[in-house]
């Protein structure tokens, strides 16, 4: 192969500062060694490869190779003229081009100028025919390759935008074109692409395009790997391509080597519960222990009451189905960031009892504490970095380190990692880099806790990603204390559609209960529940804050711990005020809006007064103000409970902190006995009953709970039948709790005074299902600009949650005795993350700017953090309406 004109083009500059000018790496070579590392990717060998090569009905060589002529194309935008002038070198070498437009990398990006080109080789002269070795129409060949280099033309992270217009060929010029022409073809015969005409046919076409998402994934990856100075140096000389190429993929394989994408981790066969974890399982453990496991993608719908061991269950069906070889590692999403940290100390302690030797390392997906990184910190060693294209178009190093920077992110692509829903569901929305996620979940179990706690918009992004999962051969565990009938319906049904089967018209409504879906059945099994967690909890009202406070007192004369829930972080300041002002250093407020660092701090005191193994010193007298966060996958235990009115089901996930675990008389833990405390009392903080309620019942003195609760009914209903039956019996009452509020029929038995709330309640409710319906990704178009209306960037709002009330993410910063400002956990690793704080808008906006009373410190922060460059920054210090504190968190002054 002869060195053509096109080798000399510059690809990249770095900036070395030992040497007085910038090196270069010809383009044609970085394109090689992006080539080699998706070559080494979809090796043969590998079961990604496998797999999608079957889906295709192709052999795996022959994806590779189609792949990598894609991979080898990726920066054929980086040919035009206006790319070229971004920067001048002092050599002849380099060709430099005047065009009419200067490059713009905003409108006119080089991953769309690539497709321009595309569309200008061929209508130059490109063989499609010669280059595919066909016969079959041009037009049939150009659909297909398009399909291909789609995913490779997004390399950046979301489908480019086709077409060819005037503005994007003032970018270039006729030589442009004739060189981009000539490295096509010198590539297509360097990689000899298997085409076959089987690969044409529309049915292999539109399965393509369903697996054009993994390829693009691997696109992106192949990117950020093949763009690493370490592995990748940089090459002046021109030498032939097919030269080249070995040296890179000798590169490539140690490059993907050490990203450690690839290590496999052979997985202990589960032998007994016992001998896994050292106790006697309960009846939802034993089914998971016993249950078969099927060779195809299942979905587990475990429901339980709170305390009967649904992660060790989750984690031992996890265990098997990697065993089976059907998954490589697993992915653990919670509710909240609040409650990852619990969950991951629970999994770290056992996981690697599921492994032979080595186990995987564990990524907790949030920025808190230090902790082993499965997914090696790629490219933080590497001698240089590359120059960002445009001050807003970085390059592949710096987006890679950007993005594993964030370790929510990285968990997704680590083998075992724990995180929030959320970050799993960000896979299914028009976001840059979803692709990336999408792989991160691929060959994962799926384990998602508090499923009830998803709103209706949420339960549609959680639907559409069990569909994918289940597209993708993957295994989802999903659990829940309360599940409404309806709710499990719904889940069972749209796994079957991915198989083209029918969910079953009757339904086991036992409690508790296990099910089990296939590609072809639905297995239910109704179980019993574990004796020491079978309880009955009586339920006294209360109606007023001054019965409530009275109660507190009465509880800590009596030196037990005392938990208070309230609906609004506002209801919990106002609380704290009363109850810290009475007992000074015995009371806790744990909320939402802590900075990251004390929030966590704040949950980890909460866990000391109220854990499994808080003693009788820590736990006397205590007393814990908080919010919904407390019932969030917490595994606390307070003596005494008093709770806002709220939805039926949240309730019982609060009472579920009440008397969690059993102690003796004297308060401390012990596995085994009946729980020696006093009978546990609920005291449910609510409006007076009323048959006929007037339209301001719950308003009148619980006007944010009604902000926080659209349906004043609901609620009305679960008072009612709690007035009715005087307590909370689990698990037998689970079902006619949950039923008698979200049954088919509760509806009509709302109070009329309270059915226009009702109402307006359902139309919200529509609202979330049709917005989340809007938000999701037409699959079936496969990976392009068509599959969504609006691409959104990576730290831009396109929420897994729905939200009336928009909120915003703050760093918080403070003044040293020095003088000077720094970030609130300024001494912390990973500190940016740590000093953050998330608030609602309306409050965002009207904090103190930063940005203008310090603007060159704002602009010092900004180019020391630059993930922080759209983010405000808040010296609390210095405002004037709202305030911080470690005790209170963000408040008004």
């Amino acid at each position: 192969m002869t060195t053509a004109s096109y080798m000399g083009y510059w690809g990249k500059a770095k900036k070395d500062p030992e040497q007085a000018g910038p090196e270069y790496h010809l383009l044609a070579y970085h394109s090689l060694d992006v080539a080699a590392v998706g070559w080494q990717l979809l090796n043969p060998d590998n079961k990604l490869c496998q797999e999608l090569a079957d889906f295709l009905q192709l052999q795996p060589a022959q994806l590779q190779s189609l792949f990598t002529f894609a991979l080898a194309i990726h920066d054929l935008g980086k040919f035009t003229g206006a790319f070229q002038a971004l920067k001048t070198f002092d050599t002849t070498d380099l060709h430099q081009f005047k065009v009419r437009r200067p490059y713009d990398g905003a409108k006119a990006r080089h991953d769309m100028l690539g497709w321009a080109l595309w569309r200008m080789a061929i209508d130059e002269d490109l063989d499609l025919l010669q280059l595919t070795g066909l016969s079959l129409a041009e037009a049939k060949i150009d659909k297909g390759l398009v399909t291909l280099f789609q995913t490779t033309w997004g390399h950046h992270g979301k489908p480019v935008q086709q077409g060819r217009n005037v503005e994007l060929e003032d970018h270039l010029v006729d030589a442009n074109i004739q060189h981009a022409t000539e490295f096509i073809k010198d590539v297509a015969s360097l990689f000899k692409p298997q085409w076959s005409a089987h690969f044409f046919t529309p049915e292999i076409q539109q399965r393509f395009r369903q697996i054009s998402w993994h390829l693009a994934g691997i696109g992106i990856l192949a990117d950020w790997v093949g763009s690493d100075t370490c592995f990748f140096q940089y090459q002046k000389s021109a030498v032939s391509l097919a030269d080249y190429w070995l040296v890179a993929l000798d590169h490539a394989k140690l490059a993907v080597a050490d990203t450690g994408l690839f290590d496999t981790f052979p997985v202990e066969p589960f032998s007994t519960f016992k001998q896994q974890f050292g106790f006697e399982p309960t009846p939802l453990q034993q089914w998971a222990a016993e249950v078969p496991i099927q060779n195809c993608p299942q979905l587990f719908v475990l429901e339980d009451v709170t305390g009967a061991g649904k992660t060790e269950a989750a984690l031992t069906l996890t265990q098997r189905i990697m065993a089976a070889d059907l998954a490589d590692g697993f992915y653990f999403g919670l509710p909240s960031m609040a409650t990852s940290n619990a969950m991951f100390k629970r999994i770290l302690r056992h996981y690697h009892q599921m492994y032979q030797g080595n186990a995987p390392s564990i990524v907790l997906a949030h920025g808190a504490r230090d902790m082993e990184q499965s997914f090696r910190d790629l490219f933080q060693t590497s001698a240089f970095s590359d120059a960002d294209y445009l001050p807003d178009e970085p390059t592949a190093t710096a987006v890679c380190h950007q993005w594993f920077a964030d370790s929510r992110k990285k968990a997704l692509l680590a083998p075992v990692g724990v995180g929030t829903l959320d970050q799993a569901l960000l896979a299914v929305l028009p976001r840059r880099h979803q692709a990336l996620r999408m792989i991160g979940l691929h060959r994962k179990v799926l384990i998602f806790d508090e499923v009830h706690a998803a709103d209706e918009y949420m339960l549609v992004l959680l639907q559409d990603l069990l569909q994918l999962h289940a597209r993708q051969g993957g295994s989802v565990i999903l659990l829940t204390a309360t599940l409404a009938e309806r709710q499990r319906k719904e889940l069972i049904t749209r796994w079957l559609d991915v198989f083209g089967l029918t969910a079953p018209t009757e339904s086991n409504n036992s409690f508790p209960l296990a099910t089990q879906v296939g590609n072809q059945s639905v297995l239910q099994s109704a179980l019993s529940s574990r004796e020491d967690v079978c309880r009955q909890l009586q339920v006294v009202f209360l109606h007023s804050v001054a019965a409530c406070l009275a109660r507190v007192e009465a509880a800590v004369s009596l030196g037990q711990s005392i938990v208070w829930i309230r609906n609004s972080v506002a209801d919990a300041l106002t609380a704290y005020q009363l109850v810290s002002t009475q007992f000074p250093g015995q009371c806790l407020l744990f909320h939402s809006r802590f900075t990251l660092l004390d929030r966590q701090t704040t949950e980890s005191s909460v866990l000391t007064i109220l854990g499994k193994t808080s003693t009788v010193k820590e736990r006397a007298g205590k007393i814990i103000i908080t919010t919904q966060v407390f019932q969030e996958s917490l595994d606390a235990d307070a003596d005494v409970m008093i709770s806002d009115i709220c939805p039926i089901d949240d309730l019982i996930q609060r009472a579920g902190r009440l008397h969690r675990h059993t102690r003796d008389t004297h308060g401390c833990y012990q596995s085994g006995i009946q729980d020696q405390r006093q009978k546990p009392v609920l005291y449910l903080h609510c409006p007076e009953f009323s048959e006929s309620p007037d339209t301001n019942w719950l308003s009148a003195q619980f006007r944010n709970t009604e902000l926080v609760y659209r349906s004043p009914g609901r609620l009305w209903l679960g008072l009612r039948v709690l007035m009715q039956h005087g307590a909370i019996r689990m698990p037998e009452d689970a079902r006619l709790l949950i039923e008698s509020v979200y049954g088919e029929k509760a509806t009509h038995d709302i109070p009329e005074a309270l059915q226009t709330a009702e109402q307006l309640h359902f139309g919200e409710i529509q609202r979330k299902t049709n917005k989340a319906m809007q938000q999701t990704i037409d699959w079936y178009q496969g990976y392009c600009a068509d599959s969504h209306v609006c691409w959104g960037e990576d730290d831009s709002e396109i929420s897994t949650r729905y939200s009336d009330m928009e909120s915003v993410e703050v760093i918080v910063l403070k003044r040293e005795e020095s003088g000077q400002i720094i970030l609130w956990a300024y001494d912390q690793q990973n500190a940016l993350a740590l000093s953050k704080l998330k608030l609602p808008k309306h409050q965002a906006d009207k904090l103190q700017n930063f940005s203008e009373s310090h603007s060159v410190k704002a602009e010092q922060l900004k180019a020391q953090f630059k993930q922080a460059r759209f983010t405000r920054f808040w010296l609390a210090e210095d405002d004037q309406m709202f305030c911080y504190s470690t005790e209170t968190g963000f408040s008004k002054k």
